[in-house]
């Protein structure tokens, strides 16, 4: 009998002390270089008129004692969590072949282009520093999905960030929904059980994340369908779907091809569809705003800074949305004035929703 693809995934007892070294030196870098960082920092700027803006701040904390370490850190756990992750995924590789194997009895539509190209930004960048990306083989997908539980510190299998983010969607019954850039399938899952009677359907240029979602969903019972696509050339006629999202997505893209992506979605969703994006802002405090743009270089998302001083509800309205809303994003509670604690390395949460005609 084929091992559920969740078993094959699981850390192993002989690798949990890998992790959970990575997981300490990720506290570390969080909650104690970081908090130094800002002592650093308070005294640099003692006595001076107090930065507004990153730019403002940025000569202050180029000259900071502490950036090197925090940087220097901040690359090895990300180089070490994917040589980890790739010596276990490798010590699974047998099973894993065995358990994507496409089966009669599978689940949901599975489309798969041969002849797809991809962006040169895709094809050129290794996002998160992850070799080879996720879009070559399915060995580079599977180390994405067990690096996702390191990252997110070590809670992955039930995807609760993005259930929350479903439960928030104020779209009643929908008939056919889009996941866009859906990788292998954490928002199309959540967006599944909460609409069990909808079509839905992820599409993603990684056909091999796609391979993987689909043997998730088949082992939980979830009917979804897989294609393989570009979400700036939307393989969909108008007016298609009633909802469609998009997280953690535009980050990820140059500004144009937002511009592109908010297009396409407008042009396939029907007459009061709606598009919801969930994205990461700058906080609007100077010193986190500087660190968080050397840490999405240091990781390589090279659009992730540019995109934080972009306008989304302009780029939507650009793209012909009728209605747009945008607003902090709050998953597990909080307010926005519990984001602002000087010494917490926090993630602060973006909800933009776009209406058509």
């Amino acid at each position: 009998m084929t091992n559920s693809i969740f078993d094959i995934l699981a850390w192993r007892d002989e690798e949990i002390p890998r992790v959970r070294s990575l997981l300490a030196m990720r506290r570390f870098w969080s909650a104690s270089l970081y908090p130094a960082l800002r002592d650093e920092y308070e005294a640099a700027i003692s006595g001076k008129v107090r930065p507004q803006t990153p730019d403002e701040a940025r000569p202050f904390v180029d000259a900071l004692p502490g950036l090197p370490r925090w940087a220097w850190l901040d690359r090895h756990v990300q180089d070490r969590l994917w040589q980890d992750v790739e010596n276990m995924v490798d010590a699974r590789q047998d099973e894993l072949a065995t358990c994507l194997t496409q089966r009669d009895e599978d689940q949901g539509a599975f489309e798969i282009d041969s002849d797809q190209a991809y962006p040169a930004y895709y094809e050129q960048t290794d996002f998160h520093r992850q070799t080879g990306g996720i879009w070559q083989d399915d060995r580079g997908a599977a180390v994405y999905a067990m690096g996702a539980r390191v990252i997110h510190i070590g809670k992955n299998d039930n995807f609760g960030l993005h259930d929350v983010f479903a439960r928030d969607i104020e779209c009643e019954t929908p008939k056919r929904i889009l996941d866009l850039a859906c990788g292998f399938g954490k928002t199309t899952f959540s967006l599944k059980k909460k609409y069990p009677d909808a079509v839905v359907e992820g599409i993603d240029l990684a056909a091999p994340c796609l391979r993987l979602g689909r043997r998730m969903a088949n082992d939980w019972g979830l009917d979804i369908n897989w294609r393989q696509g570009d979400v700036e050339h939307l393989p969909y006629e108008d007016n298609s779907f009633d909802l469609i999202t998009a997280t953690m997505l535009l980050h990820e893209l140059p500004l144009p091809s937002i511009r592109q992506t908010f297009a396409e979605a407008n042009r396939v969703l029907k007459p009061g569809g709606i598009l919801v994006a969930l994205e990461n802002p700058l906080m609007g405090e100077p010193l986190r705003d500087v660190l968080t743009q050397y840490h999405s270089q240091i990781i390589m998302e090279p659009f992730h800074f540019d995109f934080r001083l972009a306008n989304m509800p302009d780029f939507a309205r650009d793209a012909g949305f009728a209605q747009v809303e945008d607003k902090p994003w709050f998953p597990f509670g909080g307010s926005a004035a519990s984001m602002q604690g000087p010494k917490d390395w926090l993630t602060p949460w973006r909800w933009t929703e776009a209406r058509t005609n």
